[in-house]
């Protein structure tokens, strides 16, 4: 299914892809050093809804997919590497500058800025294969 020269059904993969990412990044494998940088605790999220939160990151993940997609889809990728090295350039290019935003003037810890950057070059790395193979 087609909708602009994109796959709809690979884009809504490639979001899922990026929320796969997001769980395990900001779970299990840098969950406590996130939340640490951050000064929280666990009890700070206790009777707290994510329902909120996991809708907003949807949308935001459904948009970058999209988003994604549709340059590749202009750009004429036709391979997993030609779409990592496409990712990886959308990333440093507007991804990465965009979170060094917070580094630079609103003074975020260094570390967290290098756990969003990963987070998310990773999740854009992912996005690119799966759109690639569909």
């Amino acid at each position: 299914m087609e909708f602009y020269g994109i796959n709809i059904i690979a884009a809504l993969l490639a979001a899922l892809g990026f929320m796969v990412v997001g769980f395990l990044w900001y779970g299990p494998l840098f969950g406590k050093t996130w939340m640490k940088l951050h000064g929280w605790t666990e009890a700070d999220f206790k009777g707290q809804s994510m329902a909120p939160v996991l809708v907003q990151g949807v949308i935001n993940a459904l948009i970058t997919a999209i988003g994604m997609a549709l340059v590749f889809h202009w750009l004429g990728v036709d391979s997993v590497g030609e779409a990592l090295h496409i990712a990886f350039v959308l990333w440093i290019a507007f991804s990465a500058t965009t979170q060094a935003l917070a580094y630079i003037y609103e003074r975020q810890k260094l570390g967290l800025t290098l756990i969003h950057f990963g987070n998310q070059l990773v999740g854009f790395l992912l996005a690119a294969t799966i759109l690639a193979l569909f």
